[in-house]
This record gives C-alpha cells, sequence and structure tokens, in this order.
C-alpha cells in the first residue's frame, strides 16, 4: 500500500504552495480504465500542454482455468495466477495536437504470476525427460522471477488536459528485461529430494525458459477508458 499512497500523492507534490483551489485543478485529470493491466484508476497532472505526469494502480485478483487447454494430458488440472495489483508511475508526451501521445515509466506488481499443474489419480508424469507417477509427484509450480517493478513504454490516444470528459486508449508493453523460471513441486519428500529428480526439475525449467523465449519478455498493454479533465 506504501505504492499506492506514494502514487496518490504525486499530483499534489507538483502543486506550487499557495495555489488557489481553482489554479491546481486546471492541469489535472482523473479516469478510470479497463484493459490487459487490469481494471483501475489514474491521476494525470498536466505540466504544460505537451508533458504530463500519470500515476495509477490498476487490480487483477484472479486465475485463469488451462485445464484441457494447450494438449494437457488427462488427469490433470492447470491454472495461471496473476498479480493482484499493479501500480504505475510515469510521463508522457503530448503531440502538438494534444491527441497523440507516447510515454514511458515503471510498473510495479505485488506478486510474480505463476502457473500450476495439479496432478490426479493415474497421472503420468515426464518431468526434464525423468518418468513419474501420481502420488510421487502432486504438483508443479512455475513461477516468473523478473523483479517486482519492470519499464513499460506505449502510445496513447485522448487529451492529458482537456477539460471535462474525455475517451483515452493505450497501446505498449511492459518489458521484462531478465525473465527467468523458479519451478518448484510437491509430493513424496524421498522423490522430491533425490537428486535425479533436482536434476530432472531443473532440466524441466531450462526447457520451459527455451520454449517461452520471447514470449516472456514483454506483457502487452492494451487498455481503454475514460477521463475527466478538472476544471
Amino acid at each position: 500500500m506504501k505504492r499506492f499512497a506514494l502514487i496518490a500523492t504525486v499530483p499534489l507534490a507538483l502543486t506550487m504552495p499557495g495555489q488557489p483551489a481553482s489554479a491546481m485543478q486546471q492541469g489535472i485529470a482523473v479516469g478510470a480504465r479497463m484493459g490487459t493491466l487490469g481494471v483501475g484508476a489514474d491521476v494525470v497532472v498536466a505540466l504544460n500542454d505537451r508533458i504530463a505526469l500519470r500515476g495509477g494502480a490498476a487490480f487483477f485478483g484472479f486465475d485463469v482455468d488451462l485445464t484441457g487447454r494447450f494438449g494437457l494430458a488427462g488427469n490433470r488440472t492447470a491454472r495461471i495466477a496473476l498479480p493482484t495489483a499493479l501500480y504505475s508511475m510515469g510521463a508522457e508526451l503530448s503531440a502538438a495536437s494534444g491527441l497523440l501521445r507516447a510515454g514511458a515509466g515503471l510498473v510495479f506488481r505485488s506478486e510474480d504470476p505463476l502457473h500450476e499443474i495439479t496432478y490426479e489419480s493415474g497421472a503420468s508424469i515426464s518431468i526434464g525427460g525423468g518418468g513419474y507417477r501420481y502420488p510421487e509427484v502432486l504438483t508443479v509450480t512455475t513461477t516468473l522471477t523478473s523483479g517486482s517493478v519492470a519499464p513499460y513504454v506505449l502510445l496513447g490516444f485522448g487529451s492529458n488536459s482537456a477539460p471535462g470528459f474525455s475517451f483515452v486508449a493505450d497501446i505498449g508493453a511492459v518489458l521484462h528485461l531478465t525473465p527467468t523460471f523458479d519451478m518448484t513441486a510437491t509430493g513424496d519428500p524421498a522423490v522430491l529430494n533425490s537428486l535425479k529428480f533436482r536434476n530432472d526439475l531443473d532440466t524441466e525449467r531450462r526447457q520451459a525458459e527455451d520454449d517461452a523465449a520471447g514470449f516472456v519478455n514483454y506483457w502487452p498493454v492494451v487498455s481503454v477508458g475514460l477521463r475527466y479533465g478538472l476544471r
């Protein structure tokens, strides 16, 4: 919550002491948005007609059920768990028309996204070339550990300084500069603690990183929303 508090106080920090309330509001806009970074709100402080600072928070907090998809074998279920919350801070430069924008900044996430497979009775399991069966292995969890902070870039449509309501849209990407996987398992301790299983699990982890390749290097940013410029 400290990150959210920091974002929320950015507009106040940029206001000169002693300014009247009406003047304070002339360069401030608040908005709501939804997209690939979740559902949330943001605050924009226009420093002038071209440059603005922007901070926001968005929320995921749900799992994606992958059972039966992407060729997943039987006797197992799979899910992806997304971060509960994402916070962002950045700066944007508007074109002369005021409608087109380019921006960059940082995204802070509350947790790392993870993929978990749960095995059921009768499951035959291949991990790193080694063969196992239920209940020797009960779950395998793969976590994307690229750090809690990542840069983003975007292109946007919609004014940062126009008064009243306006439609806004963004497209871009969050960049994972050093994406790595952490892989863990649950099951029979005698199997999980063996040197063979540890080597197989590490081989599986490296294969997963190779298979993912560029797909984990970025998270697409696509969002739409409404913004209200305070008069």
